[in-house]
C-alpha cells in the first residue's frame, strides 16, 4: 500500500512538471490583440508543427513609424484575424537582438518579412505600411 501511495505522488509530481513545461509561454504576449512571441527559435519550430508561416517584425522603442504600424496596421481587426489564423507573429528589438537583425539584413524599421513554415523568405516590406496595404500583401501570400 505504502509503494502504491509513493508511486502515485511521483506520477502526480511527473504530470505537474511536464504541464508546467509544456505551457511555458514566458515568451508569448498579446500586443494589440495580435498573438506574437519574442522567441524566434520555438516560432520557427511551432511553424513546422503547426503548418502555419512566420511573419518578423523588426522595430525599436522610440520608432514613430513602429508604433504607427502597431498601432495602424497590426491592430486592424482584418489583419488580426489572418496574422492570428495563418501565422506565427514574432517581434524582434533590433536593439536587443542584433545578430538576428544582421542576419535578416534590417537596416530600418519597422520592418517585415514572411516566411513559409521552412523558413524560407517569401516575402519583405521595409518601412511602414497602411492596413489596407498589408491586407493586400497578406492576401497574396
Amino acid at each position: 500500500m505504502k509503494k502504491n501511495i509513493i508511486i502515485i505522488i511521483a506520477l502526480i509530481c511527473s504530470i505537474i512538471t511536464l504541464y508546467a513545461i509544456l505551457s511555458d509561454n514566458s515568451d508569448n504576449q498579446i500586443v494589440n490583440g495580435l498573438n506574437s512571441t519574442s522567441n524566434l527559435t520555438k516560432a520557427l519550430n511551432n511553424a513546422q508543427l503547426e503548418n502555419k508561416k512566420v511573419l518578423l517584425i523588426f522595430d525599436q522603442d522610440s520608432c514613430y513609424y513602429c508604433d504607427l504600424f502597431k498601432e495602424d496596421t497590426l491592430s486592424n481587426p482584418e489583419v488580426q484575424e489572418i496574422l492570428n489564423k495563418k501565422y506565427i507573429v514574432v517581434y524582434i528589438d533590433i536593439n536587443k537582438e542584433g545578430a538576428t537583425a544582421s542576419k535578416y539584413q534590417i537596416f530600418g524599421t519597422p520592418s517585415t518579412i514572411f516566411l513559409n513554415k521552412n523558413k524560407k523568405e517569401l516575402y519583405r516590406i521595409e518601412g511602414y505600411v497602411p492596413a489596407d496595404e498589408f491586407l493586400k500583401t497578406l492576401k497574396e501570400i
